[in-house]
């Protein structure tokens, strides 16, 4: 099975393909930690630029997609599941993924802009994103139809609980 988990930076997708990683076996690709291995640098290593700019471009963001599907391909086809954690903002990036695994469940994650703000201002994360970021991302996304919002302001043992209702009803 192939989740993809989507959303605004600071909208928890972290948290859910974490819950699906470590209580549910998936494996977890994570477009913050690709993009940083594709660049050579260390997981840690902070950037900060302009938004859209750098490793952050729309080339370089084409290749970190190409490369997470690649690795999710080559998962699914030795059995495994695979959790895809990236935003997903625009819609040639979901049709990669739709085209790729046509019966992909794909979750948004979402958060009060309050909470996202607060996480966003005290995150120790991988993740380069910042207010800034978060702001410049919701000027253009629009939430496909398709996807199934996953309320992140609950706590671990209530969102596996959705997680598992939502893994089994997918069969």
């Amino acid at each position: 099975m192939i989740v993809v988990v989507m959303g605004l930076s600071g909208g928890g997708k972290s948290y859910i393909a974490s819950i699906l990683h470590e209580d549910f076996g998936f494996e977890w690709l994570r477009s913050d930690l690709i993009r940083k291995e594709l660049a050579g640098l260390k997981p840690t290593q902070k950037l900060d630029l302009p938004y859209g700019e750098g490793i952050y471009s729309p080339q370089w963001t084409m290749r970190v997609y190409e490369e997470m599907l690649k690795r999710a391909k080559e998962l699914s086809n030795m059995g495994k599941d695979v959790v895809l954690d990236a935003t997903f903002l625009e819609d040639w990036q979901r049709q990669m993924v739709r085209s790729t695994f046509p019966e992909a469940l794909f979750l948004l994650a979402y958060a009060d802009e309050e909470e996202i703000l607060r996480r966003l201002r005290s995150r120790v994360d991988i993740s380069d994103a910042n207010v800034e970021v978060y702001r410049k991302q919701k000027e253009k996304f629009v939430a496909p139809h398709y996807a199934t919002v996953v309320n992140t302001q609950k706590s671990r043992e209530e969102l596996k609980a959705v997680l598992q209702r939502l893994l089994f009803e997918r069969g």
